[in-house]
């Protein structure tokens, strides 16, 4: 019913999103793109007054809202192989016959429409990643030609190179308390959206933190301190990330 009134109406006169009518008119998808595009743009200025908010983690809210809200799109309307006829063409609009809840029953299989949502949600998600991908440039590789000993019998750094790797695991420490502090207290309703973010978080900067952990530990670097230095092992770290995004 619902196609049979559109093109009732495309007949008549022409439309915003279509200015042609009679057969000229384009199909009911006109209107399903029209309508998509936007709710992208409104989402878009939405997620715009979140970055002006003055909170610390306004920007941050920003991206979470388009990638919370993509995704959601995505899921809802999108389409997958699964929903592929035994044969014949796919049409651009599918209704899945075993869903009964009325207007979740919808697919979308246009290319126009997970170009447009995907893209939304990557560029989003990866704006958002810069804020743990920051951590790297604390994990730069020290020259071995730069961690000399006191001694002979190679157990304590000399004193310009213990400030080498003080530098580093302090200013790694410093940087994921803060940005840990911060980003903890957003929130991912969806859990296998939640799931899917903490994983590529912890992608942005855990392995390589790891790596930098496992072998510049073993060095002392610091007569009395080292615990505070080391105060964040990779397990550690993977227990506190856990928890990201679950406050309600």
């Amino acid at each position: 019913p619902f196609v049979s009134a559109y093109k009732s109406v495309t007949k008549r006169r022409p439309l915003p999103w279509d200015p042609k009518i009679g057969e000229a008119a384009g199909e009911m998808e006109f209107f399903i793109r029209y309508i998509v595009m936007t709710l992208l743009s409104n989402l878009q200025a939405k997620a715009l007054k979140y970055a002006k908010d003055p909170d610390p983690v306004g920007q941050a809210k920003s991206y979470l809202f388009l990638i919370n809200n993509t995704f959601y799109l995505s899921e809802q309307l999108g389409y997958n192989t699964s929903m592929e006829f035994q044969s014949g063409d796919v049409p651009h609009i599918l209704r899945n016959k075993e869903d009964d809840i009325e207007g979740a029953d919808y697919k979308i299989k246009s290319e126009w429409f997970s170009s447009q949502v995907n893209k939304l949600y990557e560029s989003s998600t990866k704006k958002y990643l810069k804020y743990w991908e920051v951590l790297n440039k604390h994990l730069t590789t020290v020259d071995q030609s730069d961690l000399t000993y006191t001694n002979a019998d190679q157990k304590l750094l000399a004193l310009e190179s213990g400030r080498i790797l003080k530098a580093r695991f302090s200013g790694f420490n410093e940087d994921f308390e803060k940005t840990y502090s911060l980003q903890k207290e957003l929130t991912i309703m969806d859990p296998s959206l939640r799931a899917r973010l903490l994983e590529d978080v912890k992608g942005a900067f855990l392995p390589k933190y790891t790596e930098f952990y496992n072998v510049y530990s073993k060095y002392q670097f610091s007569k009395k301190k080292m615990e505070d230095y080391l105060k964040y092992p990779p397990k550690k770290i993977e227990k506190m990330m856990a928890d990201m995004f679950s406050s309600y």
